[in-house]
């Protein structure tokens, strides 16, 4: 029995009045998973541990079967990971999002205003202090690399794509208090067509272990994904991942390189794990409408296809790793959808 776990990041979230009190997911035409639930098993769980935040790293591992002792704080380092960015016991890693600011506030957590392009341009141009190391993962992604043997960077918790319209003072005030990034930050600033533009340091992160999946399941696992959290867990986990050269991450990823890969490592192995990050991201965006067009282009190109090819004793297992609402643009602590064929799944181990 092979098992295919499809996960839709972000695609669970509350009922929307504008969609005679649906959720996108309810509201859009999906006559695949529709039938998946008609003649299968439909809950909703949660995935995120108590006193966790719901977001992607913390959800994951706990699918996963990790532990919540095990899991870490901060994902960078992990994304650095999978990555090939070469690090040492002592790098700490800092996520880095290129946003816009006014008068202190934030504007957008991904460089609005900007195509793919410019924010590449930009990021080729950069002036880099000595003592951090600087690496664009594309669009507004980035990551700063100090080393540190003390670890003692102190800041809050700060999500940017949580924190559209906040003041940013207080944040600000903290980074500054790190002087290598308070330097970082005031040789890159910019305005563009009006806008002005910050490299926005957060998320610090030292060196991660975790468990093999093999350890925790005695199974084999393939990954088919694009996100740079999924693919640094699969690393960190012995799980081989697929090496895709048309994916983004985004709603334009290519589905079918995608399909195509879940569909080939099938045979070779128990377990197969497709993470689809599109909905997230559109989720952010807070764009229901693209949401929705997204969710039946994945039911229709991705869906259909892997469940017309499943064999009788295969499993497939669709869920959301946590809720984004597409009205705040923020993960959320409600309940998300989980979908199988089967009649019976074990909620507390999906690999049993």
């Amino acid at each position: 029995m092979s098992t295919i776990l499809i996960i839709l990041d972000g695609i669970s979230e509350e009922s929307i009045e504008l969609l005679n009190n649906k959720t996108p997911l309810e509201y859009a035409t999906t006559k695949t998973i529709n039938k998946i639930i008609k003649d299968g098993f439909y809950f909703k769980t949660k995935y995120h541990e108590k006193g966790l935040s719901p977001n992607s790293l913390n959800c994951i591992l706990k699918i996963l079967g990790v532990k919540k002792e095990n899991i870490p704080k901060n994902r960078s380092y992990l994304e650095a990971l999978s990555s090939d960015i070469p690090l040492s016991q002592n790098d700490i890693v800092f996520r880095c999002n290129l946003v816009s600011i006014k008068n202190n506030h934030l504007e957008s957590f991904n460089g609005e205003g900007l195509t793919r392009k410019e924010k590449k341009r930009k990021s080729d141009n950069l002036s880099i202090p000595e003592g951090i190391r600087y690496y664009h993962l594309g669009d507004y992604k980035n990551l700063l690399i100090i080393k540190s043997p003390k670890n003692d960077f102190k800041l809050n918790d700060f999500i940017p794509h949580e924190r559209i319209g906040d003041n940013l003072e207080e944040y600000l005030k903290e980074i500054s208090n790190i002087k290598i990034l308070k330097n970082f930050m005031k040789l890159n600033n910019f305005t563009f067509k009006g806008t002005h533009y910050q490299y926005l340091p957060w998320g610090p992160s030292s060196k991660v272990e975790l468990p093999s999946f093999s350890s925790l399941h005695n199974k084999k696992c393939f990954s088919v994904s694009h996100a740079k959290i999924v693919k640094g867990i699969c690393q960190t986990m012995d799980i081989e991942t697929a090496v895709l050269k048309n994916s983004t991450g985004d709603i334009d990823t290519n589905v079918r390189e995608k399909l195509e890969s879940v569909l080939e490592n099938k045979s070779n192995n128990d377990v197969i794990i497709a993470h689809i990050n599109g909905t997230d991201e559109i989720s952010h965006r807070k764009n229901l409408e693209y949401k929705i067009n997204f969710i039946e282009k994945i039911d229709e190109d991705f869906i259909k296809p892997i469940y017309a090819k499943l064999k009788s004793d295969d499993r497939i297992i669709i869920l959301s790793d946590h809720q984004t609402s597409s009205i705040t643009g923020k993960h959320e602590e409600g309940y998300v959808d989980v979908i199988t064929n089967k009649k019976y799944i074990n909620k507390n181990n999906l690999f049993i």
